[in-house]
Parts: structure tokens; C-alpha cells; sequence
């Protein structure tokens, strides 16, 4: 009789007892899968454009040959600053039209030439329509400060 009654107690204290998982270890698991995954994850390299810089020194002196885009600074209130091919003023259009009627000596390179508060927008949509009209060869200048 009394081993039912000490089975009884037992069974009485396993039911009154809740189960509970120690969710540590799995917490301190997963913090160290995601640490691993993050220092031996390669990330891809950004596409770009590839620049050739010029070595240091002094500028040169000759005349670059080719098409030369100049565009101003943006007068205020402006959202693009005013191109210029070969002294001409152009839109995108023309802009576009003269690189395609463009010689093909002509056609060998393109010099942009900016100020300093041109939008990144306008040289980057004139790189395209440049490379749409199938110059390869597209070189940037500072502009020189009056």
C-alpha cells in the first residue's frame, strides 16, 4: 500500500511540473551560425565603370582631338547646367544626333568637361548616349576656374 502511495506522489509531482526547454544553447547556436555565415560570405563586386587615370605630373599642353562636351554649372533654380559641343549649344538630341553624324576620327573620344556642381545625372546620361553612338573612348577634364 505504501509503494502505491510513494508511485502516486510521483506520478502527482510529474504532473504538476511543466516541461520547459532551456532555449540558450539554441539562441547561442544560432548567434554563431549567423557570425560564420557573415565572415565567410564573399560579397560580389559592384559593376562599374572602369577609369584609367592619368599619371601625375603637369598637364599637357596640346589639344585633345575629338568630340568635347563642356557643360556649366546650373544657374540657380536650374536642374542641369547648359551643354556645349565644340562651343555649339546642344540638347540631348542634337547631342545625340552629332555623335552619330560624328567622324570616325571624330568619333575615337569623347572629353567631358564639367563644373563642379553638375549633377551626376546629366554626365552619366551623356556617357550613354555617347556610348550608344558608339564612341568607346570617353575622358573627363576639369574645368578651368575664372
Amino acid at each position: 500500500m505504501q509503494e502505491r502511495r510513494a508511485a502516486g506522489a510521483t506520478e502527482e509531482r510529474r504532473k504538476r511540473r511543466q516541461p520547459s526547454i532551456d532555449m540558450t544553447p539554441m539562441i547561442d547556436c544560432v548567434f554563431l551560425l549567423i557570425i560564420f555565415f557573415m565572415l565567410a560570405t564573399t560579397f560580389a563586386p559592384l559593376p562599374g565603370i572602369r577609369v584609367k587615370l592619368p599619371p601625375p605630373g603637369k598637364p599637357s599642353e596640346d589639344k585633345p582631338k575629338g568630340l568635347i562636351v563642356r557643360i556649366s554649372d546650373p544657374e540657380p533654380g536650374e536642374r542641369d547646367g547648359v551643354m556645349f559641343l565644340n562651343n555649339d549649344i546642344v540638347t540631348y538630341e542634337t547631342l545625340f544626333a552629332r555623335f552619330m553624324n560624328a567622324s570616325p576620327e571624330e568619333k575615337d573620344m569623347l572629353i567631358i568637361q564639367s563644373g563642379r556642381r553638375v549633377r551626376n545625372g546629366q554626365v552619366v546620361r551623356i556617357m550613354d548616349l555617347a556610348k550608344r553612338a558608339g564612341i568607346e573612348k570617353i575622358g573627363f577634364a576639369m574645368v578651368a576656374r575664372e
